[in-house]
């Protein structure tokens, strides 16, 4: 009685089909777990990450400022930071009697990081603007003071480098402005020098308080450095206004991490579930091909459940095995399914715990299914009762419904505001695999019910179809199996792409609608009146459009070089047939603004002569004018370059003409992305899973004609000896596998590319603005699985005829 328990480990090598798919399940099933677990951390780090680039570097370190305070003060208490700066109030520093306005300031290391024009050393720097302006030369003194002007530097200007960008409200200034309002800042060396200015200068001061940190990978680093910032900066007792950025940034990375992990839950306790079923199927298998055995070990006194401890024995350290294999694959495969590589400390351990938990399942599973297997066959047999007769895809459908409904009231989640993250609703999010779902199911339940008829089908004047189609019907179990799991895969990947995809382009669109163009900037009606010319760089590129209250003024010759539009042509066609030819100015209407004449500040009476649903910068309501249509340009509120170049650019082409601008704003970085990010990196998780089923089909397809590989071998062997052409028998097994692919890529596809048509445009992280998500291009992604499935039916028909090929008929007969 000993010896087979004994050997019943070393006994699973007899058997390495059985043993092989043992480990392919747990893997799997440790997979998915681990990579659910490692994905829903590195979506908190990825989160933080993101957030990180929106802020300035020396911003990410809670900080102090303060404003209205002597100038001594402030520099001891800049003195106390690791960065810190003190600027004067804005005053009229006279160098050679030409007073203008301007500030002094000091902060660490500033001189390295500005552009000098002239001189040098360590004296004042004055800006180009004061030093034109006040005709301030290298080595005049400022009046009142022993300090020396050594140097003329470029003034900073917008977009600033990181750097200088915590510091871009006082030391970038207003070009536009009114005198007075803003001004650059004339740099001294030391800290000490602010002492030698003129008295004038020697109130109201302001201090800025900066630590400089190292860029943070996790939310916990991200903690961390909160909780001792705040606590450093209650130290210090100073009384100053504290800002703390990192706070907002760690609640919605928090937020983010929260909601990706809720809506995965379902989908990972489903393939849990299906995994399970496989440990099962796996120990059903084993129970068929140790039957003899435990038929002995039955007559001899074993019980069932000791029995059922016995496949243990036998599949447990595969099961093991498979399950940490999962767990490093996960781990390994993390640059490829998750949104960043950056995890939070012991999150592997969490994996490890989870994949623990479902090793320990699959082997409860492994004990109930072979116990009720040997307690069936050996000691009553049971009332058949299968679940096959349960309607599962009417309970899919209803569940689906449900869930459309919750989808069309409440779209993403509820209560969305602005600037807040989508608060995810799982049950609206699960709509489109649950389409997909119910498909498959009514897809694999029409084919059981075709194969159990197939008998009647005389295919004969056509006999690779004729075989192909017996084959399939004497392997109707695994085939049907191999076609769920294909149209699961299917779906699941087509759902998450799509989804993911619209996503992408949403953020982008909308972020263009928001700006109206790649970038913008602000400039004087000088540039309107004509009285400054535009540099030749930007010709092609740019357009200057004027904006009133609800209305844009636009140059019909040039906006569409400029303006993110969907159709240029439509809109280059309308606009430029608005020709004013009396006191009434033919305007486009736009989506729901009223459709009559209409008055607006600046601008003459306009008259709807055209409309379009949607337009840049207006949305979904608004009008627009010709700007020849404008008698007087000066009286438009104000004026704006778009350009479809990048702000870096744009702004460098102005600055080297002169021409002074403000009010930035770049396509890229105008909107927070990161509600369009939650809900990408949650499909695209899906997508990931559905990677994974497509290997588990194409495995469990494989398999199949495996396992089947001496039946193959017969009947192939006798209809070659019998005179069919081998060309013949590798077109029934191109039709059989080809079947089963076709099958499950026009169902998955079908159902997929419906439901999220359906889904994607009420999946809108940002529905107050234009325009929502809509379905991407899917025909590369159709392309993909067609070839994927291609190189599978192939490389399964290969094998199906392998042994054919090395058959030996006197072997088979016997």
């Amino acid at each position: 009685m000993q010896l087979p328990w004994r050997a019943a480990p070393r006994a699973a090598l007899s058997s390495p089909l059985t043993l092989l798919v043992s480990i392919a399940t747990t893997l799997l099933l440790g997979f998915v777990v681990a990579a659910a677990v490692l994905h829903s951390s590195s979506t908190g780090s990825a989160a933080l990450a993101y957030q990180q680039g929106r802020m300035c570097p020396h911003s990410v370190h809670p900080s102090l400022d303060g404003e209205g305070l002597p100038l001594s003060t402030a520099v001891t208490m800049a003195a106390r930071s690791d960065l810190g700066a003190a600027y004067t109030r804005i005053g009229r520093p006279d160098f050679t009697g030409l007073a203008t306005y301007g500030r002094f300031g000091h902060r660490p290391d500033a001189l390295s990081h500005l552009t000098v024009v002239e001189g040098g050393g360590t004296g004042l720097w004055v800006p180009q603007t004061i030093a034109t302006a006040a005709r301030v030369r290298v080595g005049d003194r400022l009046t009142g003071s022993p300090l020396v002007v050594s140097a003329i530097y470029a003034d900073l200007a917008h977009p600033v480098s990181g750097w200088w960008c915590s510091e871009a409200k006082t030391v970038v200034p207003n070009p536009l402005g009114g005198d007075g309002a803003s001004t650059s800042v004339i740099w001294v060396a030391q800290a000490s020098d602010l002492a030698l200015l003129p008295p004038e200068f020697s109130s109201d001061a302001s201090v800025s308080l900066r630590y400089p940190t190292e860029p943070l990978s996790t939310l916990a680093e991200a903690e961390a450095l909160r909780d001792n910032g705040n606590a450093l900066l209650t130290s210090l007792g100073l009384p100053l206004t504290r800002t703390d950025v990192l706070s907002g940034a760690i609640t919605a990375a928090r937020t983010s991490e929260r909601n990706v992990s809720s809506a995965l839950l379902p989908l990972v306790f489903i393939s849990v579930l299906v995994g399970l079923a496989g440990v099962g199927t796996v120990t059903v298998q084993w129970a068929q091909r140790r039957h003899s055995e435990l038929r002995l070990l039955w007559v001899r006194g074993a019980s069932p459940l000791a029995l059922g401890f016995r496949a243990v024995l036998e599949l447990g350290l595969p099961l093991i095995f498979g399950g940490l294999l999962g767990l490093a694959a996960a781990r390994l495969l993390l640059p490829l399914y998750a949104p960043g590589g950056a995890l939070a400390p012991g999150t592997l351990w969490v994996a490890l715990g989870f994949v623990l938990v479902v090793v320990l399942l699959s082997l409860s599973v492994t004990v109930l299914v072979a116990s009720w297997r040997t307690h069936r066959t050996f000691q009553r047999r049971a009332r058949a009762w299968r679940l096959a007769v349960v309607p599962w895809e009417l309970v899919v459908a209803s569940l689906a419904v449900l869930a459309w409904v919750r989808l069309s009231r409440n779209g993403l989640g509820t209560t969305v505001k602005t600037g807040e993250l989508p608060r995810i609703d799982v049950a609206a999010l699960t709509f489109p695999l649950l389409v997909v779902l119910a498909a498959a199911l009514l897809a694999t339940r029409l084919l059981r019910w075709s194969l159990g008829w197939s008998h009647r089908v005389q295919w004969w004047q056509v006999p690779a179809a004729q075989l192909a189609l017996r084959r399939l019907a004497a392997a109707a179990g695994p085939v049907t199996g191999v076609v769920l799991v294909g149209v699961l895969a299917v779906g699941t990947i087509a759902v998450g792409s799509a989804v993911a995809g619209a996503q992408r382009s949403s953020l982008d669109s909308k972020s263009g609608v928001f700006v109206g163009a790649n970038s913008t900037v602000q400039v004087s009606q000088d540039v309107a009146l004509g009285r400054v010319a535009l540099p030749s760089s930007l010709q092609g590129t740019t357009t200057l459009v004027g904006m009133s209250t609800g209305a844009l003024v636009v140059d019909p010759a040039t906006f569409t070089d400029a303006a993110v539009l969907d159709d240029a042509a439509e809109v280059r066609s309308l606009i430029s047939g608005l020709r004013r030819t009396g006191d009434i100015a033919p305007a486009l209407r736009i989506g729901r603004a009223a459709n009559q004449e209409i008055q607006i500040a600046g601008l003459p009476l306009l008259k709807p002569v055209a409309s379009l649903p949607s337009f840049p910068k207006l949305g979904t309501r608004g009008y627009v004018v010709a700007r020849d249509s404008v008698p007087a340009v000066e009286q438009v509120g104000s004026w704006h370059l778009w350009s479809s170049l990048p702000l870096s650019s744009l702004t460098s082409s102005l600055q080297a003409a002169g021409i002074h601008y403000t009010n930035v704003a770049d396509r890229a970085r105008v909107l927070d992305g990161l509600p369009f990010l939650t809900v990408e990196w949650t499909f695209g998780f899906v997508a990931a899973i559905g990677v994974v089923l497509a290997v588990v089909a194409a495995v469990a397809l494989l398999l199949a004609i495996e396992v089947r590989r001496r039946q193959n071998a017969v009947s192939g062997a006798l209809s070659t000896r019998m005179g069919m052409r081998p060309s013949v028998l590798w077109s029934s097994h191109l039709l059989e596998v080809g079947t089963l692919a076709s099958l499950a890529l026009v169902v998955g596809a079908l159902a997929s590319f419906v439901s999220a048509g359906v889904a994607v445009p009420r999946l809108d992280p940002a529905p107050w603005l234009n325009p929502a998500p809509v379905l991407p291009d899917l025909v590369p992604l159709l392309g993909t699985m067609v070839s994927g499935g291609l190189v599978v039916v192939v490389v399964a028909a290969w094998l199906a005829l392998r042994g054919v090929r090395t058959a030996r008929m006197g072997e088979l007969l016997r």
